[in-house]
C-alpha cells in the first residue's frame, strides 16, 4: 500500500474556503438525505418480496447460477441459498442476489425464468408488482452504471458514497487539498475544475469497466483531480509531505511534482494487482484530468501559483546582521548605513532605533543623526522604557546636533505634549515657547500651552505656569484650553 499527502499548507480562516465547505456539505446532505432513504424503500421491497412467490421462483435458480460460475465462494453461497429456501432466513440470499447486477440483467432479459417455462407468467406478474413497490433507488438511479451509462451520472455519481467510512475518508481529503486549490483558482474556477476532474475520473472508470454491472460512485475521482492540481500548482517548489509504503512511513521534503507520477503509477499498479472493489482507474482518470487542467491554466495564466501563508521575510534582518558584523570590524560608516536601512524598515523597534541613534551621534553634523532622532521622536511611547529613550535622545540631540537641531512644528508640538504628560515640565515649557514663537497659529498650540501649564503647576513652578497661562488666555481667549488654564487663577 502506498499513501502520500503534503503537509505544506494550512487554511486561511480570514478568507474561508466556502466552496470547499459547500461541497462537503452537499456530499453530507446527499448521503444522509436521499441516499439514506434508500434503506427505507429497500426494507419495504424486501418485505413485499418475501411475502410473494418470487423467493421460490428466483432464489433456487440464483443458486444454480452461482454453481455454474464456479469458484469456492460461489459454491458456499449456493449451498446457503438452498438451505435458506428449504426453511431458513431468506433476507441475506435476497440481498446478495439484488447486488448481483449481472444476474439481474439476465433475469430481466428472460434468461433465468424463461418464457417457455410454465411458471413464467406467474413470475412475470409477481416480478412486475415487486418492481413497482421497489421503484428505482436514488443511489442506483444516479450512480455510474458502465452497463447502461447515462452522461449525467458522470457528475451525479461524484456526490454519492457507499458507506459512512467511504464518505468521511473522501471528505477529509477534499478539505486537505481543496482549500489550497480554491484559494489559488478562485471559487468558480475551482468548482468547474473539481467537476471536470470528477468527469475525468468517470471516463477512466468507464474505460476500465465498460459493460460491467457494478455501479461506480464516490468523490474519489474528483478528489484525485484536486490532488493533481495541488502538486501541479506547487510544481518544483519543495514541500513537506507524509508518505507510507507498506509498513514503513516517514516525512520528507521534496519537489511537489514528484507525487504526481507516484500517485498515477500506484493506481495503475493497483488496477492490475489490487482489490477489484476499488475504482482505481477513476482515481487515475481524475489525476490525469486535474494535471491537464492546471497545465492549461498555467499556460493561459503563467503567474498562477499557490499564495504563501508564510510570514514575509524580514527586510531588516540581513541589514542588522551585516551591521553587527561591520561593527566588530570597526567599519563604522558601513555599519551606520546598514543600521539606517534596518531602522527605516523597523521604525517601531525602539532597540534598533536606539542602536542607530547611538552610532549616528558620533557624527552629529551628519544626516544620519538628524534622521535617527526624527525616527525616535516618532515612536509611540507605549511603555516607560520607550518614553525614557525618547526624552534622553531629545536631550542628547539638543546638546550635540550641528549646525542646529532640525525639528518641524509637528515634532515640536508632539514632543511638548508627551514631555508635559510625562512630567518633564522644563522641556515641555521650552518646546511650547518655541512653537509659540515659530508658529503662533498652529492648531495644536492651545493644547501644547495647556499641557505645559499643568506640568509646571504640578512641579510647583507657579511663576512659569502662570506666565504661559496668561499667554494662552490672551492669544486664544475663546478656547476651551484658555478656560481650563484660567480656572486655578480664580479659585
Amino acid at each position: 500500500m502506498f499513501l502520500a499527502f503534503p503537509l505544506n499548507d494550512k487554511p486561511d480562516w480570514s478568507h474561508p474556503p466556502w466552496m470547499t465547505l459547500l461541497l462537503i456539505v452537499a456530499n453530507l446532505l446527499v448521503f444522509f438525505g436521499p441516499q439514506s432513504w434508500d434503506k427505507t424503500f429497500a426494507d419495504k421491497a424486501l418485505k413485499h418480496y418475501l411475502a410473494s412467490e418470487l423467493p421460490r421462483l428466483e432464489l433456487p435458480r440464483y443458486a444454480e447460477y452461482l454453481r455454474n460460475k464456479g469458484g469456492r465462494e460461489n459454491q458456499i453461497w449456493a449451498e446457503r441459498i438452498d438451505a435458506a429456501v428449504t426453511g431458513g432466513d431468506l433476507a441475506n440470499p435476497y440481498r446478495l442476489m439484488r447486488n448481483d447486477r449481472a444476474f439481474l440483467a439476465r433475469l430481466q432479459a428472460g434468461r433465468i425464468v424463461r418464457p417457455d417455462e410454465p411458471e413464467y407468467p406467474l413470475w412475470r406478474e409477481q416480478h412486475m408488482r415487486y418492481e413497482a413497490v421497489r421503484g428505482t433507488p436514488f443511489t442506483e438511479r444516479w450512480a455510474l452504471d458502465p452497463a447502461d451509462w447515462q452522461p449525467a451520472t458522470a457528475i451525479t455519481s461524484v456526490f454519492l458514497h457507499g458507506s459512512v467510512a467511504h464518505l468521511l475518508g473522501n471528505m477529509v481529503f477534499l478539505f486537505l487539498f481543496g482549500y489550497t486549490v480554491e484559494r489559488t483558482l478562485g471559487a468558480k474556477r475551482y468548482l468547474a475544475f473539481y467537476l471536470l476532474a470528477g468527469m475525468g475520473g468517470a471516463c477512466g472508470d468507464l474505460m476500465a469497466r465498460w459493460g460491467s454491472h457494478v455501479l461506480g460512485l464516490g468523490a474519489s475521482g474528483a478528489i484525485s483531480g484536486l490532488m493533481a492540481m495541488y502538486v501541479m500548482l506547487y510544481g518544483r517548489r519543495r514541500i513537506k509531505f507524509f508518505y507510507m509504503l507498506l509498513f514503513y512511513f516517514d516525512y520528507v521534503t521534496a519537489p511537489a511534482i514528484i507525487l504526481l507520477p507516484a500517485w498515477i503509477a500506484h493506481e495503475f499498479f493497483q488496477q492490475a494487482f489490487g482489490n477489484e472493489g476499488v475504482a482505481y482507474m477513476a482515481h487515475a482518470g481524475g489525476l490525469i484530468t486535474g494535471a491537464l487542467l492546471i497545465a492549461w491554466q498555467k499556460r493561459k495564466h503563467p503567474a498562477t501559483q499557490v499564495p504563501s501563508n508564510e510570514a514575509p521575510p524580514d527586510p531588516a534582518a540581513e541589514d542588522l546582521a551585516r551591521a553587527e558584523a561591520l561593527l566588530k570590524s570597526l567599519r563604522l560608516d558601513e555599519a551606520r548605513a546598514a543600521f539606517a536601512r534596518a531602522a527605516i524598515a523597523r521604525r517601531d523597534d525602539a532597540h534598533v532605533l536606539s542602536r542607530y541613534f547611538n552610532l549616528a551621534q558620533m557624527k552629529p553634523a551628519g544626516e544620519d543623526f538628524h534622521r535617527a532622532a526624527a525616527l525616535i521622536f516618532a515612536l509611540n511611547d507605549t511603555d516607560e522604557a520607550t518614553a525614557a529613550l525618547v526624552h534622553e535622545s531629545f536631550l542628547t540631540y539638543l546638546q550635540k546636533a550641528k549646525p542646529s537641531v532640525q525639528l518641524t512644528d509637528e515634532q515640536v508640538a508632539r514632543l511638548a505634549l508627551r514631555f508635559g504628560r510625562d512630567g518633564h515640565s522644563a522641556d515641555a515649557a521650552r518646546l511650547a515657547r518655541i512653537l509659540l514663537a515659530r508658529a503662533p497659529k498652529h492648531t495644536e498650540l492651545p493644547r501644547v500651552l495647556l499641557g505645559s501649564v499643568y506640568a509646571l503647576r504640578k512641579k510647583g513652578e507657579t511663576e512659569g505656569a502662570e506666565k504661559l497661562a496668561r499667554e494662552l488666555i490672551e492669544r486664544f481667549p475663546q478656547s476651551t484650553e484658555a478656560r481650563m488654564a484660567a480656572e486655578p487663577a480664580r479659585s
